[in-house]
């Protein structure tokens, strides 16, 4: 088995400037930081603050990293403690880099693996998380927080070919920022769609989506039109633009509800951009912003706490990020949502919703299995 990492674009606004299929394979080093220990190659350092480290080799000027950090990452950036127990799933990093020296595009051919579905459990009954979504209104309603993003775990058991179901989710929902991630302990596919951060020279950019409809009707309209979906647009593209704040002058929000449209429903997002202060570390730019604003909630300590709180299970790389850093220390970053975890003979699939205070349970239950609808569809065809 060969590290490698498959990337995908739709369009120019992806990871390399323009679409298509890229391959990274046989990394120079692999590092992977687990708590309080970061594994660079074969040697194993005990430490806390891991970015150091980290930055000596992704800005060498000599290689392309590709990877994810993960959502409990957060914990350090927050500065938040977790004494909740629940499962997460088995041996995913909390940063996870490959470096190569190169990439080169290919031409994929159709894969014919047919998946064999043996079970599909949803971790969180429909039940359970109407009564979250309850929960998370309460809070709101108490000042905690102005909005929540509240998700669950769909668990499938079978038999999978995920380089398959990758190629198949490109052609059923294309988008700017897809990734394949091949380890030896597991096999991560993001369909994302969200720009977290990308950097060009002094210019960071980000791009939050907040509010979601079906596409089986016409809802362009109705999206533009709902106050629910704007105002929590609103929000996030406040709450990133103060985190810009921290890193960057002449912040400013160039795009506001801009509609995207993708197969399977319509997308809100508002582009924000600033000039990164002086010269950052990467430290200094992921403990301003992660993790993604548009997954938590606002303000974003708080409503971490309370999704500690309420969810079942731990999110480990989904709604974290996924990246690729060039050499001369340029990035894009990309919300890590519409993601399949693969391990063994199991494929973990989360979905979340943005709660505010007059969301309707039922609605919100229901687009998080719209988010689902693609990555299931990529699993049977």
């Amino acid at each position: 088995m060969v590290l490698s990492t498959y990337i995908y674009s739709n369009s120019e606004d992806g990871w390399l400037g323009h679409a298509g299929y890229y391959l990274f394979e046989k990394p120079i080093l692999n590092i992977r930081y687990y708590r309080n220990r970061l594994i660079v190659g074969n040697e194993i350092i005990h430490i806390q603050d891991p970015l150091p480290i980290i930055q000596k080799f992704v800005s060498s000027g000599r290689f392309y990293t590709t990877g994810f950090i993960s959502y409990e990452y957060g914990f350090y950036t927050l500065k938040n403690k977790s004494n909740v127990p629940k499962e997460g799933i088995p041996n995913i990093p909390l940063i996870y880099l490959n470096l190569y020296r190169s990439y080169r595009e290919i031409k994929p051919k159709d894969s014919f693996f047919r998946n064999i579905l043996k079970k599909i459990v949803y971790k969180t009954s429909k039940e359970s998380f109407l009564e979250k979504i309850k929960k998370a209104k309460y809070y709101i309603q108490s000042g905690d927080v102005y909005q929540l993003n509240l998700s669950h775990r769909i668990d499938v058991e079978g038999i999978f070919g995920p380089l398959s179901i990758f190629l198949r989710l490109t052609k059923l929902q294309p988008t700017p920022y897809m990734m394949y991630i091949v380890d030896k302990d597991f096999r991560i596919i993001s369909g994302s769609m969200e720009l977290f951060l990308k950097k060009e020279k002094d210019k960071l950019i980000t791009k939050p989506i907040k509010g979601t409809c079906d596409r089986s009707k016409d809802y362009r309209k109705h999206l533009l039109n709902n106050k629910k979906e704007i105002a929590e647009n609103l929000m996030i593209t406040d709450l990133m633009r103060n985190d810009l704040g921290r890193i960057c002058r002449n912040v400013q929000v160039e795009k506001l509800f801009e509609v995207d449209e993708y197969t399977t429903l319509y997308q809100m997002s508002s582009t924000i951009t600033g000039r990164l202060t002086t010269e950052l570390t990467l430290k200094d730019i992921i403990y301003s912003t992660f993790p993604p604003g548009s997954v938590t909630g606002a303000p974003k300590k708080r409503a971490t706490q309370i999704i500690d709180q309420l969810e079942d299970s731990r999110r480990t790389a989904y709604c974290g990020a996924t990246l690729l850093i060039k050499p001369n220390f340029d990035f894009t970053m990309s919300v890590a949502i519409r993601q399949m975890i693969f391990t063994r003979d199991r494929c973990y699939i989360h979905v979340g919703a943005g709660i505010v205070a007059d969301s309707e349970p039922q609605h919100e239950y229901q687009e998080t299995l719209l988010k689902a609808k693609a990555n299931l569809r990529s699993l049977t065809l």
